[in-house]
């Protein structure tokens, strides 16, 4: 048979007894399977002498001796075994036993989920516009495309919405219930599915093959939705039949198989995605870069870490940052270990206290501020780490020990002969990050703003992450040292940046590790420009003008209030956007009844031009606050507009306190929805002091337009959020209390 070729996107792979399955969708529409024969495979390092007998005793087809950098700080290659393997799962197994019988190899590259791999190795990523030929079960790939194009284009993607409901008389989720219902969203359109709960099964099986869908969208749908069909149709004997993707794999899934992990002291919940092999599944209630950035966002960071569209939806972004990373190494022929490999070297409580010091701030003076011009550099610490070279094999390099090259305030040298991993992998996302800014501006096109933005957004993500990963302790290339030295040149680079601008005839009014505020009396957006100008010249960093505050209020620490706060401000530009920061508006845990009212009393305060018809308007918003208080003691307000949110740091089991999020947990254990440690429980207060711990809460899936709440606590709630912002305007919560007093509104005490 002579060989085919296949123009189009690499929509998804994944890797099936010993070969590696790509679907590719072409331009007029229709979709390619394509098989290569290709295996991964991992590497094993130790003396020649021990490879060899190691060779011996495993006797695997197909084992080669090779060379590689074992270490990232090495400069020579090292003679490793590399062994095959037909799956992930069974490099695993390998490699455990050897790990296990001695302990004189070192094993790399082991972890690396083999569509990963294979798409290194091809230099492929997702979503490029490709050319494959196919020849007797092998590919010969050739790129039309390249992950750095900003103007790239995307296949036309069919979507659809799939939900189900149960016949349960609340909205908790349950396997026990039958399902009643299927409802299926293609093209504006919906299709219901209410036959028995087999014919539904079989009949969206059916619709599936027919619609072909590239995008499924669900709510809830790794956590429950697909578990439950699973659950569903094994009970009815048709497990097999469930076959939700375009591989005939029915679709099998743990409602508990789930992880927990942890970030920056917060513990979180990740279920066991559902794989719909061939289509793409979003998870709309888990797919965190999706909310935040859509689709697109979703695509950007695929293409640009080279990590498998539904992998990116489904894992953290510090995995996708550090695909990046991985293939990077790859072609550099460094292996990545099994294990970090660069260990934090131990330091004196003296080096501790100079070298651990974080980001920069100049606390503001609490208050209100008139024409204050915001500056922001863009991405600073990624941006750090590729100007200075910072890398965990760069920063106090064995090689480089007389650099000229040097960490202020600590002296660590850093390496002049090679460039870092770091920064490799940061270089084209930074790039790539400005340029989108710069087309958003470009641009007339409302559809094409959005795009980049959201492409942006994405990358902005990527870039947050890189900065934490070097001090991420099982980071592959990560190291404490150059995480410390990006925080210091960080530093130099705000001391350097107040300097300028207080050259220029600025004052600072505030500072927080990559953004300033200055003032000058009679500057102009003209003067702002040129200090942004002056600072790039001078530091080589990108920098901003974000614009003019017609007044900007600086808020005090809630739990201090004689202090203020590093991160708790809003105010208003002298072109009528608002922004703010660290107030209940942009808590997600915040119900949205108190959003609502902070967004009102913020938008009212708007209006001012200065600091003095500020003032003047504050006592404009105590009417607000009243129709606030007004609707909700008429209980006109709805119950699921005053949820609250919380996170759970233990099952609800563990909890020996009555926390009213711990209560909540425990209702909904109690009803067979067991909720993990790190996940999130929302629910309404309905009775907070009552003796009965149960009747205090009511959990989101038992309420209804019909649910009573507690007036006085939800009430209680809106004075402080009330009094959150407008403290330095001279309401504090007692002010706010005489003041809605005097307009006959008697408050709960």
């Amino acid at each position: 048979m002579s060989s085919l070729k296949t123009q189009g996107w690499i929509l998804d792979l994944y890797h099936k007894d010993g070969r590696m399955v790509i679907w590719i969708k072409s331009r007029d529409g229709t979709i390619n399977r394509l098989v290569d024969n290709w295996s991964p495979a991992f590497y094993v390092a130790g003396r020649q002498t021990d490879l060899m007998e190691l060779a011996r005793q495993i006797n695997i087809e197909g084992l080669t001796l090779e060379e590689k950098y074992v270490s990232i700080d090495d400069y020579e290659r090292s003679q490793v075994l590399r062994v095959p393997a037909e799956t992930t799962s069974r490099a695993l197994e390998i490699s455990k036993l050897i790990s296990l019988s001695a302990r004189k190899y070192k094993l790399f590259n082991v972890d690396i989920p083999a569509e990963q791999t294979y798409l290194y190795e091809k230099d492929l990523f997702p979503l490029a516009y490709i050319e494959a030929e196919s020849d007797h079960g092998t590919i010969k790939w050739r790129s039309l495309d390249y992950s750095g194009r900003v103007d790239y284009e995307t296949p036309p993607l069919e979507p659809i919405d799939l939900t189900a409901t149960t016949d349960s008389e609340w909205s908790i989720l349950n396997f026990n219930d039958p399902l009643k219902e299927i409802r299926i969203t293609s093209q504006g359109e919906e299709t219901t599915l209410s036959f028995n709960e087999e014919r539904n099964i079989l009949e969206l099986v059916r619709l599936l093959k027919e619609i072909d869908p590239d995008v499924v969208y669900t709510q809830n749908g790794n956590s429950f939705l697909f578990p439950y069909l699973a659950a569903r149709a094994w009970r009815l004997g048709i497990p097999d039949q469930l076959i939700l993707g375009r591989e005939r794999i029915p679709l099998k899934t743990q409602s508990r198989g789930g992880r927990v992990y942890t970030s920056y002291g917060m513990v979180y919940y990740r279920p066991a995605p559902a794989r719909l092999h061939g289509r793409i599944h979003i998870d709309r209630e888990q797919a965190f870069l999706y909310n935040d950035c859509g689709l697109e966002g979703i695509l950007e960071v695929s293409r640009a870490c080279r990590i498998p569209v539904q992998r990116c939806i489904d894992s953290t972004i510090g995995t996708s940052m550090t695909s990046i990373q991985l293939y990077h190494a790859f072609k550099r022929d460094i292996l990545a270990p099994w294990f970090k490999a660069l260990p934090e070297e131990l330091k004196t409580v003296e080096e501790l206290v100079l070298a651990d010091r974080g980001g920069l701030y100049y606390s503001p003076i609490s208050g209100v501020y008139d024409n204050v011009g915001e500056l922001d550099f863009s991405s600073l610490y990624p941006a750090l780490m590729c100007k200075f070279n910072l890398s965990g094999e760069t920063v106090k390099c064995r090689c480089c020990p007389q650099s000229r090259n040097r960490v202020p305030e600590l002296g660590y040298n850093i390496c002049e002969k090679r460039r870092g991993i770091t920064p490799i992998s940061l270089e084209e996302i930074l790039e790539k990050r400005l340029r989108y800014k710069q087309m958003i501006e470009e641009t007339s096109s409302p559809a094409l703003r959005d795009t980049y933005e959201k492409r942006q957004a994405a990358l902005k993500w990527i870039l947050v992450t890189a900065f934490g990963y070097l001090g991420f302790k099982n980071a592959r290339f990560g190291k404490i040292d150059a995480h410390i030295a990006t925080c210091a040149f960080s530093r130099e680079t705000l001391q350097k940046t107040v300097r300028i601008a207080e050259m220029m005839g600025f004052s600072l009014v505030h500072a927080i590790v990559d953004s300033v505020w200055v003032t000058k009396k009679g500057a102009e957006e003209a003067d702002y420009l040129e200090l942004a100008g002056r600072i790039r010249s001078e530091l080589g960093l990108p920098i901003s003008f974000e614009g003019i505050y017609r007044w900007i209020i600086f808020l005090p620490s809630k739990v201090r209030p004689e202090l203020p706060a590093h991160n708790r401000y809003y105010g208003v530009f002298t072109d009528g956007r608002i922004k703010c920061r660290g107030i209940e508006l942009r808590r997600r845990d915040a119900p949205v009844f108190i959003k609502r009212l902070q967004h009102d009393i913020i938008s009212r305060l708007a209006e001012a031009h200065n600091s003095e018809e500020l003032f003047r308007s504050a006592p404009t918003t105590i009417p607000i606050i009243k129709d606030y208080i007004k609707v909700l003691r008429a209980r006109e307000v709805d119950p699921l507009h005053l949820l609250v949110q919380k996170h759970l740091s233990k099952t609800s089991s563990e909890y020996k306190k009555n926390y009213l999020h711990s209560i909540a947990a425990k209702q909904l254990s109690r009803g067979g929805m067991a909720l993990n440690q790190g996940e999130s429980v929302t629910f309404l207060i309905t009775d907070e002091d009552n003796p009965i711990p149960e009747r205090r809460v009511l959990a989101r899936e038992f309420v209804n337009e019909d649910s009573s709440y507690d007036t006085a606590r939800y009430e209680a709630m809106l004075l402080e959020s009330a009094s959150n912002i407008l403290s330095p305007l001279g309401y504090s919560i007692k002010h706010l209390q005489r003041a809605l007093e005097s307009t006959d509104t008697p408050l709960h005490t």
